[in-house]
């Protein structure tokens, strides 16, 4: 049995990490636009019965939508499970070499992206007709079309909850009390549980954002925290809360009162719930005054900015290494600080950079001149994190380190 060992072509990790940084804003930047058009010439095509019948900004609206859905469900959504919960398992069935390797789970995650969409979604459209799999991918009329355009609306932001419930559980909680059951049985029990919460807060908080439900002409449901930006920016505090004791602080503050599961997953989940509210309210007055935005909700303006942060912590784990390391820092304490400080730094001034330059750039809200559906502001941000959350964990850091097999048992 041949055992392997990944290395880094760069042993400086601030090296390898602005390489990294660089490499994977091409990827976005060349990525996006074809996934953009294949993804409009296809649904052209399914849809074109119901597109017919539609006004330009109708017709607009859908394709946006749908091409936006398939790179939430296909990309973000399936990265979590693959990654986070299931620990790349079989990620080396077949082969270690990459990119070979890196490739093969690719196909793999987005198959499954498309997999859940049919099964979650699909099943709840036998009984709701915006999420009804037939009117969503082939609409035949222009209420149709309007109809297929809240549904996938509705069924993309899927991803969030995705993101506060599936990622938070096994940040928080380690996929207890799973974990004697052993791979991949231990991922099951996780991945069963997370969605059962994912689908709760879907419906509870991101449906009735988008979809209009009235009752004898008066609305039936009202936004969660007032509107859909509120909602958001919260979300993105609550991730900050939970996300960062894994990839930046070493397990703290969580870990000051408690270190075993689950009284140190329901502390944090507590710390991450209330923080999140101080969080969003302090950003607002910080930021307001600022409009970063000319004048659009500062919600949405404190959402771009935390996630911004959020971006910086996660390519600072995954792609600098966790720079300073205990190698270069043995003291825990100061350790922990001055990554937190790095990250917040770099993360505040590439907040503000993004909501300045995003309109120019082919992942952001540039179409280049070629018609492909663009992502914007919050979206958009996930173009160039996904290549770089790719690269690291399906690829293994290719090309910026090899696989090399050290030994070879007789």
């Amino acid at each position: 049995m041949n055992t392997y060992q990944i290395e880094r072509r760069f042993k400086n990790p601030l090296v390898s990490g602005v390489i990294a940084v660089l490499l994977a804003t091409v990827i976005a930047s060349v990525f996006w636009p074809i996934w953009g058009l294949i993804a409009k010439s296809i649904i052209s095509v399914l849809a074109a019965t119901g597109l017919a019948q539609c006004e330009p900004a109708a017709a607009s609206a859908y394709i946006k939508d749908v091409t936006e859905g398939t790179f939430f469900w296909m990309s973000i959504n399936s990265w979590i499970w693959f990654t986070l919960i299931f620990s790349n398992y079989g990620k080396y069935a077949k082969t270690h070499s990459q990119p070979a390797a890196g490739f093969r789970y690719s196909i793999l995650a987005f198959l499954s992206g498309i997999l859940g969409y049919f099964i979650l979604v699909g099943l709840i459209g036998i009984w709701w007709k915006p999420f009804n799999l037939g009117i969503m991918l082939m609409p035949k009329t222009a209420a149709e079309v309007a109809l297929a355009t809240e549904g996938w609306a509705a069924a993309n932001f899927y991803a969030v909850p995705v993101l506060i419930c599936q990622i938070a559980y096994v940040a928080l909680f380690g996929k207890w009390p799973f974990t004697k059951a052993g791979a991949p049985w231990d991922s099951f029990g996780a991945m069963m549980t997370s969605t059962v919460a994912a689908l709760l807060v879907w419906f509870a908080m991101f449906v009735p954002s988008f979809l209009k439900f009235q009752l004898a002409g008066e609305a039936a449901v009202i936004q969660p925290m007032g509107s859909f930006p509120s909602v958001l920016a919260w979300c993105q505090c609550f991730i900050v809360w939970f996300l960062f004791p894994v990839i930046c602080t070493e397990g703290y503050p969580a870990k000051i009162f408690a270190k075993e599961q689950p009284a140190r997953g329901f502390i944090g989940f507590a710390i991450a719930f209330v923080m999140a509210f101080v969080m969003r309210a302090a950003l607002r007055v910080v930021l307001g005054p600022l409009d970063l935005l000319n004048g659009q909700p500062v919600d949405l303006v404190v959402t771009s900015f935390v996630l911004s942060i959020i971006t910086v912590g996660l390519t600072w784990h995954h792609q600098f290494f966790d720079f300073p390391d205990k190698e270069k820092m043995p003291n825990e304490v100061p350790r922990v600080l001055t990554r937190l400080l790095i990250v917040l730094v770099l993360g505040s001034i590439f907040g503000v950079f993004w909501m300045k330059t995003y309109t120019y750039l082919p992942f952001g809200a540039n179409d280049m001149g070629l018609g492909y559906p663009t992502l914007g502001l919050i979206a958009g941000q996930f173009l160039y994190m996904m290549p770089m959350l790719f690269l690291n964990t399906f690829f293994d850091k290719w090309p910026l380190t090899k696989v090399v097999m050290v030994k070879e048992d007789k």
